[in-house]
């Protein structure tokens, strides 16, 4: 903490140093171009400390451009307002800022601004989807890092690339954690690793080195399983941030040292980086990153055991993500950029309409033909626009919804999981071995159907649920829960068909849920190596769920009297629910049946 606060002290006076000079040369300066960029160069100044004055100076940055018709002056101040809104949390209005920025600057033909400008417009669909896997979002992102990589390569500046390739890599990393995409991180880790010998071969863009380590470091975390290896990039980009006092990239190597050793089983080191990532998100107060940094806290503490200070972290990083990614907001940038590129085809046609008069004067024999077709064309674009403004709007009632029931979905699984860890934390204070068996068990069956809901939030399907994916998180949650290792239990699973709707999967996800609680309690005694077997099979009419364990079996006799077990009255319930019909064996181990009529599935 100490090494933080001489950091942050340093780099402060560092930075008053250079604000106090600018300010000085700002007082000498007459009003003309020179000034602006003045302004504009201390507006960047306060990127890591005052949000409040970046848009100060931003703006009269502005107003002096606008009185000297500098309209790359503007731009530029338009860019930092932009970062500013970013920094805040207000994309509708960054996005704004942005594309007036990029027009000005096609206009005069400032190439690698413009490219600039691209960077940052990726960098708030990066904000806006990373942290939820809004694919639509990243796919943006990664569309607009491209662009500008292109506009870089065209006047070989090669530290603009480099960032580029950068920015394209944590967006692909961003699409690996999506369901069934992890291919995306060999992907990610070409792009960083290119980056990186870019920067060796041409010694340019050495700034964004301690950035590509970081960022390999997270392949390394959360991929290849390396943790060893992540801290080796870590540490070196550590070094280098604190060299350049840079507190932002800090921030992030904190959060990714702290995984690393919680993936070690280190969690005292996992805390103590994850309090440097906080302190420093605190002192950038960037929402962003204190709601990354409320995260890394939540987990930190969850692997102590600490679990009402996780709770705490926990509530504050949902909350701060709620009013970062709310649906309305969501909404307006999705307006916003749909007027954006109407209006730029709108500024193209109206270009070319504007060459064709010119040529018409040219060509006065053809004026009363080319009358005509403008008619007709003007005819043909009314219709185009008015289908065009019907499929918009329809698209965009589409989106509103599957955006209003993921984010049900949302709430629902974080409200279970709130539960989940309420009844957790309550088992510490309960003395009677029997009232904490039932919480246990309350906790796995609200765990068994945060499961459903957390599938549902992260996946395109809105209705439907994986049930290998579900049921394997739900059988591995359960072997953990009762202390048997997974190195050392035979697990199989086994699904035909994976699809299932959810007001049929949560009744039958419950049953397993039973049914597997069970066999760990009761069955493996004397068991030399566990193995649970479950079944999901479809034939022509009906569906058959079957659990089969090895262990020392149970009398069927005693299994049908026990009348008031509340579990087997659930799974009654469920059962006749589902209309299906319940039946065992004993046969090396016990093996229950579900057979469930395909009307009902």
């Amino acid at each position: 903490m100490l090494l933080l606060c001489s950091l942050s002290t340093a780099h402060a006076q560092d930075r008053q140093q250079k604000q106090d000079s600018l300010r000085k040369q700002l007082h000498a300066h007459a009003e003309d171009s020179n000034k602006v960029k003045l302004l504009n160069s201390l507006a960047a100044s306060f990127y890591q400390t005052s949000a409040d004055s970046i848009i100060y100076y931003a703006q009269l940055a502005i107003d002096l451009s606008r009185q000297l018709s500098f309209r790359s002056g503007e731009a530029e101040a338009e860019a930092h307002q932009a970062a500013y809104y970013r920094l805040k949390g207000e994309y509708t209005n960054a996005i704004n800022k942005l594309q007036h920025g990029i027009k000005v600057y096609e206009e005069l033909h400032a190439i690698g601004p413009a490219a600039g400008n691209y960077l940052e417009m990726s960098q708030v669909y990066k904000d806006m989807g990373g942290d939820n896997k809004t694919l639509e979002y990243i796919n943006k992102g990664i569309g607009f890092s491209k662009h500008a990589y292109d506009l870089f390569n065209s006047i070989h500046d090669t530290a603009g690339m480099v960032e580029s390739l950068n920015q394209c890599g944590i967006q692909y990393r961003d699409i690996a954690k999506t369901n069934g995409r992890k291919q995306y991180y060999d992907t990610a880790f070409s792009v960083y690793m290119k980056a990186v010998d870019m920067v060796e071969r041409s010694g340019k863009g050495k700034k964004l080195i301690s950035k590509l380590y970081n960022n390999i470091s997270q392949v390394y975390n959360e991929y290849l399983k390396d943790y060893n290896k992540a801290l080796d990039y870590l540490f070196k980009a550590e070094e280098l941030n604190k060299q350049s006092h840079n507190l932002s990239s800090l921030s992030y190597n904190y959060g990714n040292i702290s995984l690393a050793y919680q993936k070690l089983n280190q969690p005292a080191r996992a805390l103590a980086y994850s309090r440097k990532m906080l302190e420093t998100s605190r002192l950038l107060n960037r929402p962003e990153r204190l709601r990354n940094a409320y995260n890394s806290m939540y987990n930190a503490f969850a692997a102590t055991g600490r679990f009402d200070s996780a709770l705490y972290f926990y509530k504050l990083a949902d909350q701060l993500d709620d009013s970062l990614n709310n649906v309305a907001k969501t909404n307006e940038v999705i307006d916003l950029q749909t007027k954006y590129e109407t209006g730029k085809k709108e500024s193209e046609i109206r270009r070319l309409h504007t060459e064709s008069l010119a040529k018409n004067k040219q060509i006065v024999l053809l004026v009363s033909a080319l009358v005509v077709f403008a008619l007709l064309a003007a005819c043909m674009m009314w219709l185009y626009h008015r289908i065009k403004k019907q499929r918009q709007e329809i698209a965009a009632q589409s989106n509103k919804l599957e955006i209003m029931m993921k984010e049900l979905h949302h709430r629902v699984k974080n409200n279970l999981q709130i539960v989940s860890s309420l009844l957790s934390l309550q088992t510490y204070k309960v003395q009677d071995e029997e009232a904490v068996l039932v919480l246990k068990e309350s906790q796995q069956r609200v765990q068994a159907m945060s499961f459903i809901h957390q599938r549902l939030y992260k996946t395109e399907s809105l209705t439907a649920v994986n049930m290998k994916e579900y049921l394997t998180d739900l059988a591995e949650s359960l072997v953990s829960s009762y202390g048997f290792s997974r190195d050392d239990f035979d697990l199989h699973i086994t699904v035909e068909k994976e699809m299932l709707d959810i007001d049929k999967a949560l009744p039958i996800g419950l049953i397993i849920n039973e049914l597997v609680t069970n066999a760990l309690k009761y069955a493996y005694d004397d068991s030399k190596r566990p193995f649970l077997s479950i079944m999901l099979t479809e034939e022509e009419t009906k569906m058959v769920c079957a659990i089969k364990d090895n262990g020392i079996g149970i009398n069927e006799q005693q299994w049908k009297q026990k009348k008031n077990s509340f579990g087997k009255q659930l799974i009654t319930a469920l059962c006749k629910q589902l209309r299906a019909q319940q039946a065992m064996a004993i046969d090396g181990g016990t093996q229950f049946f579900i057979t469930i009529p395909k009307q009902a599935a």
